[in-house]
């Protein structure tokens, strides 16, 4: 799909105006209305039902391009990208697949003998939610409400813990004054390669408080969107990186020759782990673990936004990428702190976004420094629009 797309010079667009996208959902078996069923526009606030008749509204729409996800329980998700550009939508009907329900095996077990749960559950959830909100001050005030839905698969050769949902996750922020129904299609701590990803689609509804509670979480907001990947983005479509306070920089690392890959070095502390601590071999694995594997050197020259982020021939689509690694400082160039500094290694040719600032194919690239401590906890929906003060 992204090899296609053809690169022009960056431009920037409008995001304020709003729109309506209508439709009707309806079953595609026998052509009947389907009623209640959850249709969103995927990671914004934007969502609704649909009613009896089948039909639904989503106002408020700002410019951009979404995902839009239809679940209702007894059918197939339904995802399709659809753009609104300063002018209302009306969706041809939207059919739903149903389902075949298959119930898990149920073992029928005597008065002496009790059903087994997996005794490592707690653990999983624990390490699930610590990676899905992150470690910031702002993850201490998130939960999930329902984590019963969630579904582990855990591999002990290489301590990798994938999960998925049945239904949506239900997630409460305090901090910043969101309840969120998360659709999680895939999750993966990879502790070999020092990865975490998740993909999923949500809605976010605004908490109701006091004025004075809701003032708070305004400020938060602001405070968690300033120097965000999203703030960036978005800066970069208006050609307002340098403005925003943004700096960009070119960064070289050099491999160390000889050096072991982290999954080797993982492999071998599991490995040697289980023989104790005062292993020998443990400890020199250990010390392996903490030796810098590379060398870099960052550039002082400030690139120019036309350098790493382009246009494409999609509307609404805009390509990010350079043939070395960025450090991108937020407010403070001359710091070298991860928080001040987000660092980018290109996977891929190009990491393509939206209108609204955000990754649509997040594996073409992987995030050092501050971004990546920015999780679910930080998370703003995609339609955010900070205050013009």
């Amino acid at each position: 799909m992204f090899k296609l797309i053809l690169l022009f010079l960056i431009a920037p667009i409008s995001l304020q105006a709003q729109n309506i996208i209508s439709g009707k959902v309806i079953n595609l078996a026998d052509k009947s209305p389907v009623a209640n069923a959850s249709v969103f526009l995927s990671n914004s606030s934007v969502g609704g039902e649909t009613l009896a008749n089948g039909t639904f509204r989503l106002t408020d729409v700002k410019n951009g391009q979404y995902d839009l996800v239809v679940s209702c329980i007894g059918y197939e998700t339904y995802h399709h990208v659809v753009s609104v550009y300063n002018k209302d939508l009306t969706l041809t009907d939207i059919e739903l697949k149903s389902i075949t329900n298959v119930l898990d095996e149920v073992k029928i077990v005597g008065a002496k003998r009790k059903a087994k749960t997996d005794p490592n559950r707690k653990r999983y959830i624990s390490m699930f939610t610590e990676a899905f909100f992150g470690n910031t001050p702002n993850a201490a005030k998130c939960k999930i409400l329902n984590p019963d839905v969630l579904v582990f698969n855990y591999d002990q050769n290489t301590d990798k813990l994938s999960a998925t949902s049945r239904g949506f996750l239900l997630l409460e922020n305090k901090a910043l004054g969101y309840r969120i129904k998360y659709l999680l299609n895939s999750f993966l701590i990879d502790p070999g390669n020092h990865t975490i990803y998740y993909t999923g689609s949500s809605v976010f509804m605004q908490m109701d408080s006091t004025a004075a509670q809701q003032m708070v979480w305004k400020k938060k907001r602001i405070k968690v969107y300033l120097g965000s990947e999203m703030h960036f983005l978005r800066s970069c479509i208006a050609d307002r990186v340098a403005d925003e306070n943004f700096m960009v920089r070119k960064l070289v690392r050099t491999p160390i020759k000889g050096m072991p890959t982290d999954s080797t070095i993982y492999a071998n502390i599991k490995k040697y782990n289980s023989l104790g601590s005062a292993n020998p071999e443990l400890r020199y694995w250990q010390r392996e673990s903490q030796q810098i594997k590379f060398t870099q050197e960052v550039f002082d020259r400030h690139l120019a936004t036309p350098e790493f982020t382009k246009t494409t021939n999609i509307k609404g689509i805009y390509a990010f990428g350079y043939p070395d690694c960025l450090d991108v400082n937020y407010a403070n160039w001359r710091s070298t702190s991860s928080k001040d500094n987000t660092l980018i290694t290109f996977v891929e040719p190009y990491a393509y976004f939206d209108s609204n600032g955000i990754i649509i194919n997040p594996m073409s690239n992987r995030l050092e420094g501050y971004w990546a401590t920015q999780r679910m906890a930080d998370l703003l929906p995609v339609d955010y629009q900070p205050p013009a003060n």
